[in-house]
Formats: structure tokens, sequence, C-alpha cells
């Protein structure tokens, strides 16, 4: 979404008309605080709302951070949050403490920073034992009141020093709850300006904890970090090359006289290359949309001596002379993403708004005319928060680089039986413990195409199924001979009665789809039930706006219906010979079940 930034005192209102149309699809974000927090709320509706991931706040009183968490009849759990934050400042938890550490000494010092630390840990786990929220967690900084030696950081047991050390720690802790993350509030703080952060009167008069014109910046990293809890992230960014990747027009001024290198201008373009190298890094895909000649584009990633990114790093090329809607879609569909998973990056104002008209769902990189701000504009791409990289989000580019090459080996098998068995697949099932419980709630969230009944079942669900002896949580991960797929395929199975048990979620990544995976899967979830003393599985299918590719999937597997209007129900039974694993992927068994508790 693309608005006008607003003033400080056009907030109020442009909240409540917010709130007016679009209220009733808004999720709940709780503030819990050791200061006034009340003065973010339009802030944080109008910041939100521009991420197209509206909240709407909830505030408790301020300083009752225990209080609220530990009643499970408090006001804070009877708002059932999506999201809650746990803000608490340093000055406010302990006040005299940097003032005290030239006396006390480093020691005494990080005894008091780890309590502060250990506090908010405690807060998330009890958080987390009696509510679904995701939760953030501020992280701790010092206040300009606060004011340090210049030369404390010259000190390796200087107060800064031992409040990073503490900062590191709190993260460590956090990562062990499932769905809780840091929120950096230290970073937010010192972008805006540590010294104008808080205002004194605000403080002594009503405890606001920064100044009027330092709520922007505090509610739009809040907001993003909220949304990021609360959808997924983008899976490609596709790029134009003239005056984006390099300066200039490559059919124009030739690979000699383009610019781009370690002089000024081409240092910047270079240097935006390699931003964009390192979200490959991070796992998101690359692809270029341009309007130019196909083979002069592939001989300037293949020769030019200062291109960062290489005709391989680009999971798809369209560079021809149709509109770029047209080649959008194309690399949506070649990639087999959604065109909501793509994030647009051109410096032609007339594409961009072309794009914006034909297809809305594109996310449009407001890129500005100076090129010195493009490395700010990516920054500005709400889309690539994730609260975590994974493994699996890391290797994601070179797995789609992977798949290339056996789309090549498929059109030259003579069937598709000797295609399956010429890619000697080799799948590793198994169920959910400490290794896989964020990867595969991560694929419950995103996972639209091949997903039976798009239950977004969040993180401490997916543990309290995992911890049941009446369910399990299982996963697929795959590798073939061109490379590791990684987890590819989740399902939640769970006991119904006596006789039957019922298939909760099934889901796989649409990257495996018809090469008999799903068979290998279903065979290993019926194994379970079989094993658990089921004599039949239940099937269910919720029909989504994205998940027709499934819709006969159980009636294809020999399920029978039987009923059901919004929700279609299947049963089968689970007779020794019933779902055999298929003969074209090996199959590697995992038997252990760690422990998933927080």
């Amino acid at each position: 979404m693309t608005t006008q930034p607003l003033k400080p005192a056009e907030y109020l209102k442009a909240a409540r008309e917010i709130e007016a149309v679009h209220g009733d699809t808004a999720r709940t974000l709780a503030v819990i605080s050791t200061f006034t927090a009340e003065l973010l709320r339009p802030y944080l509706i109008v910041e939100s709302h521009q991420l197209d991931c509206l909240v709407r706040p909830w505030f408790g009183p301020f300083g009752q951070l225990e209080q609220l968490v530990l009643d499970e009849a408090s006001a804070l759990w009877q708002q059932s949050p999506d999201v809650l934050w746990i803000a608490a400042r340093l000055e406010d938890v302990d006040p005299r403490l940097v003032h005290d550490h030239p006396h006390i000494g480093p020691e005494a010092t990080r005894q008091r920073l780890d309590a502060v630390a250990q506090r908010l840990v405690n807060l998330a786990r009890a958080a987390r034992d009696k509510h679904r929220a995701s939760i953030l967690v501020s992280n701790l900084t010092c206040s300009a009141a606060h004011q340090l030696n210049p030369f404390d950081a010259n000190d390796p047991d200087g107060f800064v020093h031992l409040l990073a050390e503490t900062n590191r720690q709190l993260a460590r802790d956090l990562s062990t709850i499932p769905d809780a993350n840091v929120f950096d509030y230290a970073a937010t703080v010192a972008s805006a300006g540590a010294d104008e952060w808080s205002d004194p009167k605000l403080w002594y008069m009503a405890r606001s904890g920064c100044s009027s014109d330092n709520m922007i910046p505090l509610a739009r990293a809040v907001a993003r970090a909220t949304a990021a809890q609360l959808r997924p992230a983008a899976k490609c960014i596709v790029l134009d090359l003239d005056n984006t990747l390099w300066g200039g027009v490559l059919g124009d001024d030739g690979p000699e006289g383009i610019k781009l290198g370690d002089d000024y201008p081409g240092n910047v373009f270079k240097d935006f290359q390699a931003a964009l190298l390192g979200l490959r890094h991070r796992g998101f895909l690359l692809a270029i949309a341009s309007k130019n000649d196909e083979q002069t584009v592939l001989d300037m990633l293949d020769t030019h001596p200062e291109m960062l990114l290489a005709r391989d790093q680009f999971a798809h090329i369209a560079a021809n002379w149709d509109p770029k809607p047209v080649n959008l879609r194309r690399i949506a569909e070649a990639l087999n993403i959604g065109l909501d998973s793509l994030v647009f990056v051109d410096d032609n104002p007339v594409e961009r708004a072309a794009v914006r008209a034909e297809l809305p769902m594109v996310h449009v990189v407001e890129l500005p005319p100076d090129p010195l701000r493009y490395l700010a504009a990516l920054r500005d791409v709400p889309l690539f928060d994730r609260p975590r990289d994974l493994q699996e989000d890391r290797q994601r580019a070179d797995m789609y680089q992977n798949e290339a090459q056996r789309r090549q080996v498929e059109q030259q098998a003579t069937s598709v039986e000797d295609f399956l068995r010429s890619l000697q697949m080799e799948a590793e099932v198994g169920e959910c413990d400490s290794t896989t419980l964020e990867r595969i709630h991560q694929l419950i969230q995103k996972t639209n195409q091949f997903n039976l009944t798009t239950r977004r079942h969040n993180l401490e669900d997916v543990r309290r199924f995992a911890a049941a002896d009446d369910a399990r949580v299982a996963w697929l991960r795959l590798r073939d001979r061109y490379g590791d797929l990684g987890l590819v395929c989740v399902g939640i199975i769970e006991k119904l009665d006596e006789r039957a048990w019922v298939v909760d979620t099934l889901l796989m990544s649409c990257r495996v789809m018809g090469r008999q995976v799903e068979d290998a899967f279903l065979s290993y979830l019926a194994g379970e039930a079989r094993d658990a003393g089921a004599q039949t599985l239940c099937g269910v299918f919720r029909r989504t706006p994205k998940n027709t590719p499934v819709k006969d999937f159980y009636q294809t597997k020999g399920f029978k219906p039987v009923g059901g209007e919004e929700e279609q129900r299947f049963e089968a039974e689970l007779t020794n010979d019933a779902f055999p694993w298929p003969d074209v992927i090996c199959r590697v068994s995992k038997s252990t079940k760690e422990s998933v508790g927080a």
C-alpha cells in the first residue's frame, strides 16, 4: 500500500476513519508495558493499515506485567490477542543501575542486568503457557537521561558492552520459546536518535515512553514486527535491469557503456546488487522482467566483470518486449508461486503503475528517482521480514536452481515412471521435535495449493499436538540426485474415537507435486494411525480459493465420501496393504521423538 506520510496531528483522525471502515478485519495487538503506551494507539492503527495488516491495539495498565500475564482471568487474556508485545524499559525496571555501575562494578551490574532479562524471559514463558499469541519482547537500551561516559565503550567491562551481552542472552533465551521473538527497541531508539527520544515533561507528568514526534517511528517499527508475525514473507524479487541493476540502457550503451563498477555512480548499483545477493542468501528468489533482447541480457550476466549477480542466481529470466504484468504472471507460473508472493522492483514509474493497476496483489517497491536511495527503499520492504531465517529458507534459492535441472531431465524422459526413477528420490519421515517445530509451523502458515484443510495452526497449537498421546505431528524431508529439497510435507493426525483417526492437516510444498511424494507421506500417516490402533482413517477437505488442485485428492487415493458441505469428509479402511509406499522413492525413517516443550 502506498500512501502519503501523515503529520502527527493527522493520525487520530485517520485512525478513526480506518477503524470505521476496516475495524472488523483487524487483528489484536496486546501491549503490556512499564510505561504509559496508550498514546501509541492511533499511530499503531495507521502504520499497521499502511502495511495491509491492520491491528487493534489493547493496552494494559502500565507496570502490571506479572499481574496481567500470570492471571488466566486477567483483562489481557480476555482480549484473546494475536500478538503480545512485552515492552519493559531498563530505566523503568532498574532506574538507578546506570548511575550505580561505576560504584558496584561489572559483576554486580551484570547480575542486575541478568535479573531484568530473566524477568522478561519468565514473562514470555508464562505467556506462552497461557495463550497461543505470538510474543514480542523489547530488548534493552539506555535512555538519554542516563548519559554514559563518552569513553564507556573503551572499557571492556563498560556498561555499553554489558548491556549488549545481556541483549544477546535475551535473544538466545527467547529463541527457546516457541513463537517468541525480540522486538529491537534498542535499534529503533538509536535510529531515531537517543538524545531526543523521550520528552522529560511527558515522562514525569504522564509516564509516556517517548516524545510525540517519536511515536511515529516506534509505532512503525512495532507494526512492522507485528505484521511479520502474522503473515508470510515474500518469496521472489522480480527485477528490472536498465537503471535498476546498472546505470544506463544496455541495448543503447552496450556492456562497456553501462554504469557498474567501483567508482561513482557504478558503485551505487554494485552495492544495490550486493544487497540483493544478500537477500538471495536469505532464501528470497531473484527473477528478471526486462524489456530487452534476451541474448544481450544473458551475455551481460555471463561476461560483465562487475556483475555480482550471475545468470545462475536468477530463478527465472524474462527478457523480451512483452508488458511487465504479462511477464510477472509467467514468472509466478514458472516458479509455481502466487502473484502475492512477488516483489517488483523497477525504476520506471510507468511500469510500476501498470503492475499496480493490473496486478494489485504484487508488492511494488516505490524506487526513488535517485539511485542513492535504492538501498533504503529495499530496506523498507516489510515483506522481507522474517522473525527467523530457517535452514530451508536459506537453501530455497538453490533449491529452485536445482529444479531447472529436474525439468530438463523430465522433458527428456520417455515416461513419468522413468523420470521419477531417474531422480533417485530419498524421503526421510518422522515426528515433530525441537529441530523441526518452526519449519512445520512455517509451512502451515504459508502453504496454500496443496493444503487439504488450510488450518493455520499457530506454533503453540503445533507444540500441543506434538506433545499429545492421541495425536501425531509428522513431516517428510525429500532429497534427490540434484540436491536436498528440505522438509516439504506436514501432517497432523489425531484420534477421533476408538476406531478412527482423522487427518487434521495435510499439506505439501508445491515444488514436489506430481512426484508421488504425497503417496509416500499418506502411507506414513496411515501407518502411524494403524500402529496407534486405528481401523479407519478419516480425511477432511476444506475448500479455499487456492487449494482447488487437491479437491479430488481423497477420492483418487481410494477414500469414500461420507458427507459434509463446508467440510467434505472421507473415510478409508486401514487394512495392512492400504496406502503402500511408492517404489520410486527410497524411505529413510526417523523414529526418535524429542520433547518440543519450551
